[in-house]
């Protein structure tokens, strides 16, 4: 069992290691920094998926961390670093995840169900 003083694992895309690198040595938080941090991401990753939007509702919150990490990992933890971890500004996190997903929404719309 790992110590309660961890450092979380932030799962990682492979096509994004070298940006969480960069982000983590720019940034160089130390350990309750990154952890508060990661927790935040996650928080606002949880509440950013109970607000998606219509389209993506049939995505489970696994499925919707999936296409989070894949597509924005780097920025979401960068901005996450930026704000400390700061959990009242979660909302900041959280527009920040949204206007990543509507990004992609634009380029890759969800299949349509109607016909």
């Amino acid at each position: 069992m790992p110590p309660h003083n961890a450092i979380p694992v932030i799962d990682t895309p492979e096509h994004h290691l070298g940006a969480i690198l960069l982000v983590l040595l720019t940034r160089a938080p130390d350990d309750a920094t990154l952890k508060a941090a990661v927790h935040l991401a996650d928080n606002a990753a949880i509440a950013s998926w109970a607000l998606r939007p219509d389209g993506l509702v049939t995505l489970t919150i696994e499925h919707y961390r999936q296409l989070l990490d894949y597509t924005a990992a780097p920025q979401v933890l960068d901005l996450a670093l930026y704000l400390d971890g700061d959990r009242t500004q979660i909302r900041t996190l959280m527009d920040h995840i949204t206007q990543h997903v509507d990004d992609i929404l634009a380029h890759y719309p969800p299949p349509s169900h109607e016909g």
